[in-house]
C-alpha cells in the first residue's frame, strides 16, 4: 500500500510540474540573515526577452532596488531622501542577456526595517495559449502601517520576438 501511494504521489507532482508554468510565483530568500534586505529571484524569463521594470515609492526611508544576475547589474535604483509623497524613480527597459539567478535586491539603508512583501505573478499568454511573457509585482512594507505602498516593483518581460 505504502508504495502504491508513494508511486501515485510522485506521478502527481510530476504531472502537476509538467502543467506548471515555469513562472515562479514568489521566490525570495533572507540574505546574510538581514531583516532590511531581501532578494526576489525571476523565473521564466528567457535570454533576449525585453524587461521593462518602473520602480516607485511612498515611504520615508531611503533604500536601493538593484535588477541584476550573476553577469550583469540592468539598474540600480536609489531614493536618498525622506520625502514621503509618491516617487516614480525608474521606468526604464533591456534585453535580458541570459545569466543565471535574474534578481531583484532589495535594501533599506535602515537596519531596523523589516521588510514585508506582497507579491503578484503571472504569465502573459497569446491567443494559442503559449506564453510570451511575465509579469511580477512586489509590494513592499517597511513599517507597521500595511498599506504596502513603501514601495512598488514591477517587472513584465515579453519575448522580443515571436
Amino acid at each position: 500500500m505504502k508504495k502504491n501511494f508513494l508511486s501515485i504521489v510522485v506521478a502527481g507532482v510530476i504531472a502537476l510540474s509538467m502543467l506548471a508554468d515555469n513562472t515562479c510565483v514568489y521566490a525570495k530568500e533572507k540574505v546574510q540573515a538581514k531583516k532590511n534586505k531581501e532578494t526576489y529571484y525571476l523565473c521564466g524569463i528567457k535570454k533576449g526577452d525585453l524587461i521593462l521594470w518602473d520602480v516607485c515609492s511612498q515611504c520615508a526611508n531611503t533604500f536601493s532596488v538593484t535588477i541584476k544576475d550573476d553577469n550583469k547589474t540592468y539598474a540600480t535604483i536609489g531614493k536618498d531622501d525622506y520625502i514621503t509623497e509618491l516617487n516614480i524613480l525608474s521606468h526604464e527597459s533591456a534585453l535580458y542577456d541570459g545569466g543565471r539567478n535574474l534578481r531583484i535586491e532589495v535594501e533599506f539603508d535602515s537596519p531596523s526595517v523589516e521588510i514585508k512583501t506582497a507579491v503578484a505573478s503571472g504569465s502573459i499568454k497569446n491567443e494559442k495559449k503559449n506564453t510570451i511573457g511575465h509579469l511580477y509585482n512586489y509590494s513592499l512594507e517597511d513599517g507597521d502601517d500595511a498599506d504596502y505602498n513603501d514601495v512598488s516593483i514591477s517587472i513584465t518581460s515579453w519575448k522580443k520576438q515571436g
